[in-house]
């Protein structure tokens, strides 16, 4: 049973907010998710739906989400913090920090600095290329040190250290490891000592190193998918391994929020992070946050079956965390909750389909000779799993036509004279691709 959970006395306008965040579970955005508030010196917290579609236990605002990508806003504040104590500094070259075998790529006679990795101007492509996992539903746990080593020491860089805006899961998980090299402690021992201890943020940690109850599902659809999980010799996890509540988020927000009118060295660091310092296409970055309009301050995340976002601005003096157990994102949700100037998603209600018809559709269809889709059936959906390609969810317009929420595509499934399902057409990029059924 879905369940809607209020945890302070509602204005008119947060009763807004409660029909905006239900709507995104009954049009089946997410099965549960969780918006923290504060504004006018007041934090509220607006939660609906479920952390595990087959249990029903309702999220909170204690609940635990992976927050993926946000990760780096904690590892470029470390970096900060580490420069404020004169362990480091943002302009020096990374090769300093790294092992000897480690030997980091130069163009132009340029190198990268710890600014370039908090920046995403260094010039890394945005993953390794040898980046391979054992299992790819839980992909970062088995990148060691070893496999960093090898691609670092044969990569070549596009273009100059410094001189154009690239996201780089890659870069951020560079300077996470070099951070854990100054101060010989694994991330999460870092973290937590440099973060989450000062601002008592007791339900946040490095995801799979510790075992809560409380902690979500991550869903493809209503398709459960496998936690991303990281331990001490994972390399990459300053770039998104975190987990943590709607709580938490808003003691490192308001923290950030408020930064720069306190004097501590925590404090001084964290508004460092804020200054802009480079281009990032159609925004500003600072140290890992991105800039929106010169003054919404943000950060998103997403994993396998998590989507999150993080902002603040301090013209409108607000904060703003939305926490989702699905591959659905609702950044847009965020953004309009800090300036409701930014609009949101046009958001397509499920089209009702008998289950006989659902079921009838159920088979193999194949696009060409090495390509072909596959469609299943469970808990009232379809979902469909193309050749080496996760299983995603479709969502129906009409008797005939489904839509994925993942990737901008829809399905189409075609009956014959006899009214038989026969064929089934992908759409996607622009091209319509027929797929025979073969069984």
């Amino acid at each position: 049973m879905l369940t809607l959970t209020l945890l302070t006395c509602l204005s008119v306008s947060a009763q807004t907010i409660e029909e905006k965040i239900k709507q995104r579970v009954d049009y089946q955005e997410t099965p549960g998710i969780v918006v923290g508030i504060f504004d006018n010196g007041r934090i509220t917290y607006h939660a609906y739906g479920v952390a595990n579609l087959a249990s029903g236990v309702p999220v909170t605002s204690k609940t635990v989400f992976e927050i993926g990508s946000i990760t780096k806003t904690f590892t470029t504040e470390m970096a900060a913090l580490l420069s404020l104590q004169g362990k480091l500094s943002l302009q020096d070259k990374c090769q300093m920090y790294l092992p000897e075998a480690m030997v980091l790529p130069e163009k132009n006679g340029k190198a990268i600095t710890l600014e370039h990795l908090a920046t995403a101007h260094s010039g890394l492509p945005r993953m390794p290329m040898n980046f391979s996992p054992e299992d790819p539903a839980n992909p970062y746990i088995d990148y060691r040190e070893n496999d960093l080593t090898g691609f670092i020491s044969h990569v070549e860089l596009a273009r100059e250290p410094g001189s154009q805006y690239e996201y780089s899961n890659l870069g951020m998980g560079l300077l996470g490891f070099i951070l854990t090299r100054i101060e010989n402690k694994p991330y999460g021992r870092l973290v937590q000592e440099l973060i989450l201890q000062p601002l008592s943020m007791t339900s946040t940690w490095v995801s799979g190193q510790h075992q809560e109850q409380s902690v979500a599902t991550g869903y493809s659809g209503i398709q459960p998918v496998k936690a991303w999980t990281w331990d001490d010799q994972s390399v990459l996890t300053g770039a998104g391994g975190l987990v943590s509540t709607a709580e938490d988020m808003m003691k490192f927000l308001t923290t950030n929020l408020q930064a720069s009118s306190k004097t501590s060295t925590l404090d001084k660091a964290i508004a460092l992070t804020h200054q802009p310092r480079a281009d990032a296409g159609k925004m500003q970055i600072g140290y890992g946050w991105h800039i929106r309009d010169g003054e919404i301050v943000w950060h998103n995340g997403g994993t396998g079956g998590f989507r999150s976002f993080a902002g603040f601005s301090k013209a409108n003096n607000k904060a703003v965390v939305v926490l989702t157990n699905s591959n659905t994102g609702a950044d847009d949700l965020g953004f309009h909750l800090l300036d409701s100037r930014y609009e949101l998603k046009e958001l397509k209600k499920p089209f009702a389909v008998p289950e006989e018809v659902l079921k009838s559709y159920v088979g193999r269809y194949e696009l060409a000779p090495n390509f072909v889709i596959t469609v299943t059936y469970e808990a009232g959906q379809l979902a469909i799993q193309a050749t080496n390609q996760p299983k995603a969810t479709i969502y129906a317009e009409s008797e005939t036509k489904f839509y994925l929420k993942v990737v901008s595509a829809q399905v189409e499934f075609v009956r014959d004279e006899n009214q038989h399902v026969s064929k089934l057409i992908l759409y996607q990029n622009g091209a319509v691709m027929p797929g025979k059924r073969i069984n």
